[in-house]
């Protein structure tokens, strides 16, 4: 199933630094291709999704991290959840993901 994707305030502001800084042109590329991943599959196992139990705690909404880099010192990660998903016109529902953070992970 293909999923929408909406940004939050913050998560697009983290996606315009990337896009806008030169040195970070791998990085976009693969931020890129994570999230058409996250809009066609959610299962590729590339991805490594698995839930990020400190946030699903801390905002009482589940909600999971997804890999962009792998063995990388700085390695971005994308988090998310699911919803809230949205109706057409035609009353069709329309499943969204929402991206809650493009980061690079603290070791």
């Amino acid at each position: 199933m293909n999923h929408e994707l909406r940004f939050t305030f913050v998560a697009d502001k983290q996606l315009t630094v990337i896009e806008n800084t030169p040195s970070l042109k791998g990085v976009l590329k693969q931020v890129r291709k994570t999230l058409r991943h996250l809009e066609t599959n959610l299962q590729i196992k590339s991805l490594q999704t698995h839930e990020c139990e400190s946030l699903t705690r801390r905002y009482g909404i589940q909600v999971f991290e997804a890999y962009v880099q792998q063995n990388t010192p700085g390695a971005y990660r994308v988090f998310w959840h699911y919803g809230p998903d949205e109706i057409d016109e035609s009353g069709n529902r329309i499943p969204i993901v929402t991206v809650v953070a493009l980061t690079p992970r603290h070791d």
